[in-house]
C-alpha cells in the first residue's frame, strides 16, 4: 500500500501532527555569571591618567559630597517629587487591592526616604518590619528601617548546578541575594525581612549607580575654586599698598631723622591702621628738566588685573555640570538668560519623563518584594497577584483635561464627589453637607415646598446617600462589622426643619426618638457582619425600608 513521504524521506505519521509542547529550557540558575562577589569591573586603560579613577571612591566620599548645596538641593527635589508621585494599586481580587493600598498609605513617606537613600550611595538597604494585627485580622508591614549604607553588605548564598556540555555535565556555581549582613549584627537580617534595592542596576551589580559619581568632577573643581575665590576676595578686597622713597634721603620727623624707607614703611603701617598718611611732596630733577613728573615719595595698591566676576561664571558653570550629572535640568533650580517661558516648560517637561523611568525602576522592586510578600502572608501563596502602577507625568495637558472636566460638569456627564472636594477645600464633613443640602429660607422668605409635602422624603434620601458612602467605604476597606465602625446618620436639624413645616408638634422629640430607634436598630445589625449581608445593596436595603418605617411610625 503506497504512503505518503515527508522531506526527510520517511513515510509520514499522524504523530508528527500532534499538538505537543516544546521541551522546557534550562531552569534556575545554571548560565551566566550575573551577580555576587565574583564578578568583576574593569576600567579603561589610562582612566586615572587622563580623568578621575571614581572607582576609588568610597561611601564616605559620596556621603561628604551631600553637603554641597547644588547636589543636596538636586537630591532633595527628587525625592520631594518621588514622595507626591501618584500611584494605585491594581489586582484582579478587590480586597487584596485595597489592604495593600491601605498598608503601603501607611509606611509611604518611610519608603520613599528609604529608596531615595540609593540616589547617592547607589543601593538602599533596609530592614521590613511586620506586625500581627489581630483587630484587623491580616500581617501588618508597620514600619521600614533604612540601614546606614557603609555598615551593609550583601549576604550571598551559592547555588550549584550541573551544566550539560558537549564533553559532558559540568558543575556551575551562582550566587543569589541572601540577605543583609550589617556591621555589629549578631545575625543574619533574613531575605523576609530584608529589602535591598540597587539604583539601576547594572550587569548585577547589587550596589547599583551612583549618579554622584559624574559629580564628582565639577564638586571636585568647586570645593577648591570657593576657597581659592575666598583668599582673591580677601586679598584683593583689602589689596596690599606698595610704597616707593628715595634710600639715600634722610628725613626729619619729630625731631627724629630717618632714612626715606623707614619712613614709607612707617607711613603705610599707619595706612593699614586706617590713619591719616601725609607723604613729602619734593621731585628729583631729571635731565634738563628742573624737576621729575613724579613724585618722589608715593604710595599705591597692588590690584588684580582679574575681577571676581571671571569666578562667578566658571563656578556657575560647574553648579550646571552637577546639576545635570544628577539629571536636574537647569532650569529646574535657577532662571534663564532669556525670558523664554517654552524652554522652562520643556526643562520641566524632560524632567518629569526622567522621574516616570526611576518609577518604572522603583514598581519592579516594590511588586517582588514588598507587595508580593503582603500579600502572600495575607491571602496565601496562590492569591492573585498585585501591582503597584504610579501615575505618568509630563504626558498630558493639564488645560486641556480642566477644559474636558469642567465641559462634562456643566452637561452632568459627571458629578462630583463633595466629601472629597470639602477635604480639598478645608472644610469638615460635616461643612460639606450643610453646604451642599438645600440651603433654608431666609425670614420672610417664601419656601421653596410650601406644604411641606416632599420636604420628609428629601430629607430621607439625603440621609440614605450618606449611609450608602459610608457602607460603601466600609466594605472597601474591609471594616465593616467591626468593633470600630460605625455609621452616622445626620441631617437631624434638616429633617426636624421638615416635620416643622408640616406642621407637626414637637418635631425635635419625634426626631429624637426616630434617630435613638435608628441608632439602636444600626449597632444590632453591624455585629452581624458581612454574614448576613454580603454586599453593600443587601444593607442599605433593609436601612432604607426601616428608616421609612421608623419615620412612618413617628409621624402618624
Amino acid at each position: 500500500m503506497p504512503q505518503l513521504v515527508g522531506p526527510n524521506g520517511k513515510p509520514i505519521s499522524s504523530a508528527d501532527f500532534e499538538n505537543k509542547k516544546a521541551s522546557a529550557p534550562a531552569l534556575g540558575e545554571r548560565y551566566g555569571r550575573w551577580a555576587g562577589p565574583e564578578v568583576q569591573f574593569l576600567g579603561l586603560p589610562g582612566g586615572g591618567t587622563i580623568a578621575f579613577d571614581t572607582s576609588q571612591l568610597t561611601l564616605a566620599d559620596f556621603r561628604q559630597m551631600k553637603g554641597n548645596y547644588q547636589i543636596n538641593s538636586s537630591l532633595t527635589v527628587l525625592t520631594f517629587m518621588m514622595h507626591q508621585l501618584g500611584w494605585h494599586i491594581e489586582s484582579k481580587n478587590k480586597k487584596i487591592a485595597n489592604l495593600v493600598t491601605e498598608q503601603l498609605e501607611t509606611v509611604w513617606s518611610r519608603l520613599v526616604r528609604a529608596q531615595s537613600q540609593s540616589l547617592w550611595a547607589g543601593f538602599g538597604p533596609n530592614v521590613l518590619q511586620w506586625e500581627n494585627d489581630v483587630f484587623g485580622r491580616e500581617v501588618k508591614l508597620s514600619k521600614i528601617k533604612d540601614l546606614i549604607p557603609e555598615d551593609c553588605r550583601v549576604h550571598w548564598k551559592r547555588i550549584e548546578n550541573r551544566v550539560s556540555t558537549p564533553g559532558g555535565s559540568v558543575l556551575s556555581a551562582h550566587s543569589v541575594y541572601d540577605g543583609i549582613d550589617q556591621v555589629g549584627a549578631a545575625a543574619t537580617i533574613p531575605v523576609d525581612n530584608s529589602y535591598w534595592y540597587p539604583l539601576l542596576m547594572e550587569n548585577g551589580n547589587y550596589y547599583g549607580r551612583r549618579i554622584l559619581e559624574s559629580a564628582f568632577q565639577p564638586w571636585f573643581f568647586s570645593v577648591l575654586m570657593h576657597l581659592f575665590a575666598n583668599r582673591y576676595y580677601e586679598r584683593y578686597g583689602e589689596p596690599t599698598p606698595v610704597g616707593r622713597a628715595p634710600f639715600e634721603d634722610e628725613i626729619t620727623v619729630n625731631g627724629a631723622t630717618m632714612p626715606g624707607n623707614q619712613l614709607m614703611a612707617m607711613v603705610i603701617q599707619q595706612l593699614r591702621n586706617r590713619s591719616t598718611v601725609i607723604l613729602p611732596n619734593q621731585r628729583t630733577p631729571m635731565g634738563d628738566k628742573e624737576t621729575s613728573p613724579d613724585f618722589d615719595y608715593t604710595l599705591e595698591y597692588l590690584e588684580s588685573q582679574m575681577r571676581g566676576a571671571d569666578f562667578e561664571r566658571y563656578m556657575t558653570r560647574l553648579d550646571e555640570e552637577m546639576s545635570l550629572a544628577m539629571f536636574t535640568p537647569l532650569l529646574m533650580m535657577r532662571t534663564a538668560d532669556v525670558g523664554s517661558y517654552n524652554l522652562g516648560t520643556q526643562h520641566t517637561q524632560v524632567y518629569q519623563w526622567m522621574l516616570n523611568a526611576l518609577s518604572g525602576d522603583w514598581s519592579e522592586y516594590m511588586d517582588k518584594y514588598i507587595i508580593r510578600p503582603i500579600v502572600r502572608y495575607n491571602f496565601g501563596d496562590n492569591a492573585p497577584v498585585a501591582k503597584i502602577k504610579f501615575s505618568k507625568l509630563g504626558k498630558a495637558n493639564t488645560d486641556l483635561l480642566n477644559s474636558i472636566l469642567q465641559a462634562g460638569i456643566t452637561k452632568g456627564i459627571y458629578k462630583m464627589d463633595t466629601q472629597e472636594l470639602g477635604e480639598q477645600i478645608g472644610l469638615t464633613v460635616t461643612e460639606v453637607e450643610v453646604v451642599t443640602a438645600t440651603p433654608e429660607p431666609l425670614p420672610g422668605e417664601t419656601p421653596p415646598n410650601p406644604d411641606g409635602t416632599n420636604l420628609v422624603a428629601e430629607v430621607t434620601e439625603l440621609i440614605v446617600l450618606r449611609v450608602q458612602k459610608q457602607i460603601s467605604k466600609g466594605y472597601r476597606n474591609n471594616t465593616f462589622g467591626d468593633d470600630e465602625f460605625s455609621i452616622q446618620m445626620g441631617y437631624k436639624r434638616q429633617l426636624a426643619d421638615a416635620l416643622h413645616r408640616m406642621d407637626y408638634s414637637d418635631p425635635g422629640q419625634r426626631v429624637d426618638d426616630i434617630y435613638a430607634a435608628m441608632d439602636s436598630w444600626i449597632t444590632a445589625t453591624l455585629k452581624l457582619g458581612t454574614a448576613e449581608f454580603p454586599t453593600p445593596g443587601d444593607y442599605m436595603g433593609f436601612f432604607k425600608n426601616k428608616l421609612e418605617r421608623m419615620i412612618e411610625a413617628f409621624t402618624r
